[in-house]
């Protein structure tokens, strides 16, 4: 199988977008970045089973989570890297930290997230931090 070389890609809509821009003001691997970071906000803050085309896409509610799990930080951490390694394949290597809970924010989690991204023929380290907040919404820093 050969692999397609397509230089660093996005959505169809992202990609029409930053061919709108001017060409001086556009940095690739910034616009690679920014591509990964929405991607990856879109699949984690999608429920699993709310994809017809593809059911095991997205994030289980934690209610769900904490039914089957002793140690929900943990195992949310291992169905975030799953979902990550799964949907975002311009990443690889994916290590997960769980950060220590915010005694001023309790109900929220906070992840540290280590990957390998490839572009434009070299390996770069990308390093970002996931918050699910008391709402159940992923943000990706």
């Amino acid at each position: 199988m050969r692999r397609r070389d397509s230089g660093p890609t996005g959505s169809l809509f992202e990609r029409i977008r930053e061919a709108a821009t001017p060409p001086s003001y556009q940095n690739p691997k910034g616009a690679l970045l920014r591509s990964i970071r929405r991607n990856l906000q879109q699949i984690l803050n999608t429920r699993s089973g709310s994809c017809y085309g593809s059911p095991e896409l997205g994030i289980s509610d934690l209610d769900n989570i904490a039914s089957v799990s002793v140690n929900l930080r943990d195992t949310t951490a291992w169905t975030i890297k799953r979902c990550i390694l799964r949907y975002e394949p311009r990443i690889s290597d994916v290590n997960i930290v769980v950060i220590a809970p915010d005694e001023n924010a309790p109900l929220e989690l906070r992840f540290h997230i280590v990957a390998i991204v490839d572009f434009s023929e070299a390996r770069d380290v990308l390093e970002f931090d996931i918050l699910l907040n008391s709402h159940q919404h992923y943000r990706v820093e």
